[in-house]
């Protein structure tokens, strides 16, 4: 591994922050974790990370941000433990699917929270839900995950989302259809193997935690750019 040790800066409650964390995990990578408030854009906070955000990775002096990058980063800097495929149709299939989470699947999940009109919240829930059918056919059919017996990038990239799932079930009343004749059937084994990881558990705060922090979005009080993106109709940063 090369040194010195990677520092991961993060916020516990941010799904993107996790995807990297859960990498690292799955590496065996060791780090040092840095929890940051990304609200607070200090001088020292931009210095880190330019816009801002979480996650970031510093490693050998240099800052690496946007989870996915940072996820791929990790898996070149240390190739112990691969989480993309070497055959190149077989990354390219990866990136496609993982491109289809950032932009399908996403912004429902954050629209259905932030929409106020139950016609709005609807039209989320729905839009979800054709959109995790149309990922879960792309599945490989027997997994357990997206792409066989070994955690991948889509894996990692739609974990922290899926487990926060309850958290729209307690808010606006959506779930996943269950049961072995749903067309939902193979994506719930993929849930249920993905939330199992011991990296996905680890990385995880408690169900009382993560209703209370995502309350904000809700009640229209939260102020990440993402909220923002949202109400707007903008592309998420």
């Amino acid at each position: 591994m090369s040194d010195p040790k990677p520092k991961f800066y993060t916020s516990w409650f941010c799904p993107f922050a996790q995807r990297v964390w859960i990498a690292l995990l799955e590496k065996g990578i060791d780090f040092e974790y840095i929890e940051v408030d990304p609200y607070k854009k200090t001088p020292e906070w931009l210095s880190v990370s330019p816009r801002g955000l979480v996650p970031v990775l510093v490693h050998q002096g240099k800052s690496v941000y946007e989870s996915g990058i940072c996820i791929e980063y990790i898996d070149e800097e240390w190739p112990e433990n691969p989480i993309l495929p070497k055959a190149p149709y077989q990354r390219a299939y990866e990136r496609i699917w993982a491109d289809h989470i950032a932009k399908k699947i996403i912004p429902p999940f954050y629209a259905m929270l932030l929409k106020k009109e139950t016609e709005l919240q609807e039209n989320a829930k729905k839009e979800m839900l054709e959109q995790l059918l149309v990922l879960t056919k792309a599945m490989d059919p027997t997994g357990p995950y997206f792409a066989g017996s070994q955690v991948g990038l889509v894996d990692i990239m739609l974990a922290p989302f899926a487990i926060r799932f309850f958290i729209l079930k307690h808010y606006r009343g959506f779930q996943v259809p269950s049961g072995d004749e749903s067309p939902f059937a193979r994506f719930n084994k993929w849930y249920i193997a993905i939330k199992e990881r011991d990296s996905t558990g680890k990385t995880s705060a408690s169900d009382e935690e993560y209703i209370g922090i995502y309350k904000r979005y809700t009640d229209d009080t939260g102020q990440s750019l993402v909220a923002t993106a949202i109400r707007q109709g903008t592309a998420l940063p």
